[in-house]
């Protein structure tokens, strides 16, 4: 009863809201739809949907487990209580795709990724994160279907979707590569730049380096980079004067080799205890503290690597082994001859 109003059966509807009233509540709370909407340009009175409200669709369509196209996206908010999820007075086919796909034109003229890092900034503040350590990595991500090769290498913001190394193990399909900055308290993208598919980590993270590090700290106060063994090159770490990182050497370098040999001995006089070795070095021109640490687990995962590798050479000789013995030789000349090409190959 309402006013002493019966509501009839037929007057109730019911809406499925799962877990998006969490997501759109703190889409909200962040406020990322309101300063979307602050920074891009847009004509409001002639717009139904913002292009805040209309990214705030596409987060909570794209949380909402639903791996499907864009003009699809009405389909999926038929059920759901729009109105209370993204906006007063906004209905499901008001969330189309030439409403959503004008909202990512608008985007792009405006430079996604600066407005990433602003959305970024916005939601390390109000959260009170203290970004400090930044983890810079990439991943790749298969595609399915033709695309046409357009466009040049070297045009500014153009990605080519083309075959490269394959993370997810599937080097027969063309590829794009997503490489970000993350802060270690709550794993926040600060950074997120798509790339070409057959991009390589130790150019693209020394241009990352370059073109974003002194933004990343006066935006985040960011001191220390952490990456892999990629960021490990000589120019990249000329271009590191301005931030702390931390990073992997990589084994292949002749001086790691060098240290490691030398330090070695020591580091496993008891096998069963973890053991590390801090020393000074300069590579690059640049004065650094290395650090050779022995791991019993890594020595075990070693061994049995070294095994099976072992194993499977010393298989593969002994068939060959064995089929060289079957073969009928004319005289033992012949035959010491074939023995001397096995030993040698």
């Amino acid at each position: 009863m309402e006013n002493n109003t019966t509501i009839l059966p037929q007057e109730c509807s019911s809406k499925l809201l799962n877990h998006l009233g969490l997501v759109a509540g703190m889409y909200d709370e962040l406020g990322l739809g309101e300063l979307i909407d602050s920074l891009i340009h847009q004509d409001k009175e002639k717009r139904v949907v913002s292009v805040g409200q209309a990214v705030k669709a596409m987060v909570l369509n794209g949380l909402g487990f639903a791996n499907r196209a864009l003009y699809l996206t009405p389909h999926f908010f038929q059920d759901k209580p729009v109105d209370r999820l993204i906006g007063e007075g906004i209905e499901a086919q008001h969330l189309n795709d030439t409403v959503l796909g004008r909202a990512l034109e608008v985007i792009y003229e405006h430079n996604p990724e600066e407005l990433y890092s602003q959305l970024a900034a916005r939601a390390i503040g109000r959260l009170g994160l203290l970004a400090r350590f930044g983890h810079l990595d990439s991943t790749s991500f298969h595609t399915d279907g033709r695309y046409p090769a357009n466009g040049s290498e070297e045009e500014e913001g153009v990605i080519r979707i083309t075959k490269g190394y394959s993370r997810d193990h599937r080097p027969d399909l063309n590829q794009i590569v997503l490489q970000l900055i993350c802060e270690r308290q709550a794993g926040i993208p600060l950074l997120m730049k798509p790339l070409s598919g057959n991009s390589s980590d130790k150019t693209d993270f020394r241009k990352t380096v370059q073109a974003h590090i002194d933004q990343m700290k006066n935006d985040f106060s960011l001191e220390y980079l952490v990456a892999d063994s990629a960021l490990y090159t000589a120019q990249t770490l000329k271009e590191l004067s301005m931030i702390l990182w931390i990073s992997r050497v990589p084994e292949t370098l002749n001086l790691s080799q060098e240290i490691i040999h030398e330090v070695a001995s020591n580091l496993m006089q008891d096998p069963e205890k973890a053991a590390s070795r801090s020393l000074g070095v300069v590579y690059g021109d640049v004065r650094q503290r290395w650090l050779v640490v022995y791991s019993p687990e890594a020595y075990q995962r070693g061994r049995k690597t070294v095994n099976k590798k072992c194993l499977k050479l010393s298989t593969n000789e002994s068939k060959q082994f064995d089929k060289l013995c079957k073969q009928d030789f004319a005289c033992e000349a012949d035959a010491l001859k074939a023995l001397s090409r096995f030993e040698k190959s």
